[in-house]
């Protein structure tokens, strides 16, 4: 195309060209019409001709199959030339300064050949061609500077209409109403129609739910939602102002980008779905999808007889130690490890899943053999015997493992999960690493466990409970020195609950605190009454029992404490009993209680002495003021040189130490003699306390044996 239809034709150019074509047309225009004004009209008629001939010969030349005359060829030619802003708009405004001095020239030759009397045809005509020559130079210098813009915008057209073409993603043009202007191949494809046929419908007629979207789009720059079509797939749906050249004189084109998603949808799904059933961590089944797998097991077991299956309950021992020592990751590194190993000693066929925790659970189906779940079980125990290697470490892990063999007689898997999990926790009291098998009498043992529990909650609501005491008497002279306040419980219905049937209850589930509380103000508070109500004789001591639980508080001294200065209770006459397993199980904490302890005046026994794991170090290092030999080893003293020589040996050890002692359990005389036989040879005290002497005796038989003189060898009193 010639440079001046270029200019003229192409309305669709960057508006700089057309508007310099217009600004020389009107140049032209107006020198000729001056011309025509000044001489006659056939000189206007002639100069407008001559205008006109230009015209003509633009468009005989746009007729001449050359290259050289094609605007896309020079297109083509510097498509790659980069803009160049100052030079460019330099160059733009240099050729309209040539265009209006060759206007300015015109006029001024007319004018100038007017007032001479100079004014010939022939000159004239030459001066007016040499004129357009210099002004086409202008259009020419205009055109060479816009075709990088006009390139680019031409290959932005090119880039435009290819992408739409070949997108894979469907590509709509709709107009405010939402109905379809233009529709790619892709788009045709996904809606399975024509272009031809989707041009001139609504988004409707594909999509029943489109109803209400169109009329956001004009306050939206830009949304995307999801669509289904009838064939149940689902498709994203972007639309936005239109990006593609306007194909359509209406005033709003959006452009409606289609994909389909429906496989995309359908792994979310199925990944959501997995995790859903699986655990995150190691991969197994989880809880739910246990659940699941047992329902389906026990309707197999029910059409059929000769189906049966058995259920595994496994838990870590001692995996909190891991977790606080080595930390939450290698815990993790742990499970992960365990997880494979399990895996590795069952079927295909068989469920292995992750409770929680340190839980896991095993379902092995279609069982022939109840011998052969006996023989997986110590197969497991073997794997567990194993060490485990952890980022190098070498650790070893225990578990305890609940073995659920006859599945008769259930309805619920929440049951079948219910009694693995009670014979887990009977193996776990037999002590680390042990298996269990599940019969009935677990699971009574567990619900009275259970009622038990709830009546222990109301019964320190209550304050149901009640203080024994039973005598500490000093084997040089018989007499009283003290009592140890032992705990009963008056049930309402059950009567008067010893210790041994509750105290392990309130251990496992936490009440030991309160009820432990509530025993030493309870013994605080009584002991100084007794004091003041018997002034007259020396004051008695009070032992108290502190539990595990209740000495691993952090606040223990400040508690213990405060119940001192609320009984007004003098805290030389107290003695807090605790077992070696207490005192051993964090020495360096257990050592700085003491201390405290120590300082406020209270002693401390260590209690069944002898029975735990005894390491005689700390009896030197630790503030120790008394030991409490365990009945198991006065019971037959009397008859077995061996215990005698046991009793011996703790007795000078205790001597040694400048630590008191005390017998517990004595019932016999001849228990009593081989005991006072064994004559202290430091300056420190022996003492007994047992049936012999008396039992335990509620307040107001203590309160007697008190007020009689404290001498307790005589016949034993009963409650």
């Amino acid at each position: 195309m010639s440079v001046i239809n270029s200019i003229f034709g192409r309305w669709k150019e960057p508006k700089i060209c057309w508007v310099q074509g217009v600004l020389f047309f009107l140049i032209e225009a107006g020198a000729i019409d001056i011309h025509g004004g000044i001489w006659n009209w056939k000189n206007g008629a002639i100069g407008l001709l001559f205008f006109l001939v230009i015209l003509a010969l633009s468009k005989a030349i746009d007729r001449i199959p050359w290259k050289l005359f094609r605007s896309q060829w020079w297109i083509e030619r510097y498509r790659t030339k980069s803009a160049r802003p100052l030079p460019d708009f330099v160059l733009l405004q240099l050729s309209t300064l040539i265009l209006l001095v060759c206007g300015a020239a015109a006029i001024g030759g007319h004018f100038q050949q007017f007032l001479a009397n100079e004014y010939t045809t022939n000159s004239t005509i030459i001066f007016l061609f040499l004129l357009v020559s210099i002004a086409s130079i202008g259009v020419a210098i205009a055109y060479w500077t816009i075709l990088p813009q006009v390139s680019a915008i031409d290959a932005a057209r090119q880039q435009a209409e290819n992408l739409f073409l070949n997108a894979l993603d469907g590509i709509l043009v709709v107009d405010e109403q939402g109905e379809i202007v233009r529709a790619n191949p892709a788009a045709a494809a996904l809606l399975q129609n024509g272009d031809r046929t989707l041009v001139g419908h609504h988004l409707q007629d594909f999509f029943s739910s489109f109803t209400g979207i169109v009329g956001e789009w004009s306050r939206r720059s830009e949304q995307t939602f999801t669509l289904q079509d009838s064939s149940d797939r689902v498709l994203e749906v972007s639309v936005s102002h239109g990006w593609l050249p306007r194909t359509t004189d209406r005033e709003c084109e959006y452009t409606t980008i289609l994909r389909d998603i429906t496989e995309r949808k359908l792994a979310v799904e199925a990944q959501l779905s997995y995790d859903a059933l699986h655990d995150r961590l190691t991969g197994l089944s989880n809880r739910i999808l246990f659940q699941e797998r047992l329902e389906h097991a026990l309707q197999l077991a029910k059409r059929h007889s000769n189906f049966s299956f058995a259920v595994l309950h496994i838990d870590l021992d001692r995996f909190k130690v891991i977790n606080d020592s080595l930390g939450h990751l290698a815990g993790d590194r742990l499970l992960i490890s365990i997880a494979g190993r399990l895996k590795a000693c069952i079927r295909s066929s068989d469920t292995l899943a992750r409770l929680g925790g340190d839980e896991f659970a095993i379902l092995i189906e279609d069982v022939d053999n109840k011998g052969d779940i006996i023989h997986l079980v110590e197969r497991l125990q073997q794997e567990f015997k194993l060490s485990f290697n952890l980022s190098g470490q070498e650790i070893y892990a225990d578990a305890s493992i609940g073995v659920l063999i006859d599945t008769t007689n259930y309805d619920r898997a929440e049951d079948l999960v219910r009694d693995a999990d009670t014979a887990m926790y009977r193996a776990k009291e037999r002590g680390r690493g042990c298996y269990e098998v599940f019969d009935i009498t677990m699971r009574d043992r567990a619900i009275a466990m259970l009622h038990l529990e709830t009546d222990l909650r109301k019964a320190i609501i209550n304050q149901e409970f009640q203080l024994h005491y039973q005598p500490i008497v000093a084997l040089h002279n018989n007499q009283i020195t003290g009592f140890e306040a032992l705990v009963r419980w008056q049930h309402p219905d059950k009567g008067l609950v010893p210790p041994m049937e509750f105290i392990a209850v309130a251990e496992e589930t936490g009440l030991i605190l309160p009820l432990g509380a509530w025993v030493l103000q309870e013994a605080c508070a009584q002991m100084r009454a007794w004091h003041e109500e018997f002034p007259c004789y020396p004051p008695l001591s009070v032992s108290v029992n502190v539990s595990g639980k209740q000495f691993a508080q952090v606040d223990l001294v400040d508690k213990i404490r405060q119940i001192l200065a609320e009984t007004r209770f003098d805290p030389h006459y107290l003695k807090l009993e605790i077992t070696e397993s207490t005192v051993v199980e964090d020495l360096a904490s257990a050592k700085a209680k003491l201390i405290q302890l120590q300082d406020l005046g209270i002693q401390v026994s260590i209690d069944d002495f002898g029975t735990g794991y005894s390491s005689l170090s700390y009896l030197n290092r630790f503030p120790i003021n008394i030991l409490k030999i365990d009945r198991s080893f006065i019971q037959d003293i009397d008859i077995n040189s061996e215990r005698l020589e046991i009793i011996r040996a703790i007795v000078s050890l205790a001597d040694s130490l400048k630590i008191d002692v005390v017998a517990e359990g004595v019932e016999t005389a001849s228990q009593l003699a081989q005991l006072c036989s064994l004559q202290p040879t430091s300056g420190q005290e022996h003492f007994a306390q047992g049936y012999l002497f008396s039992k335990p005796l509620n307040r107001d038989a203590a309160k007697i044996l008190i007020a009689s003189g404290r001498d307790c060898y005589v016949p034993v009193l009963s409650e």
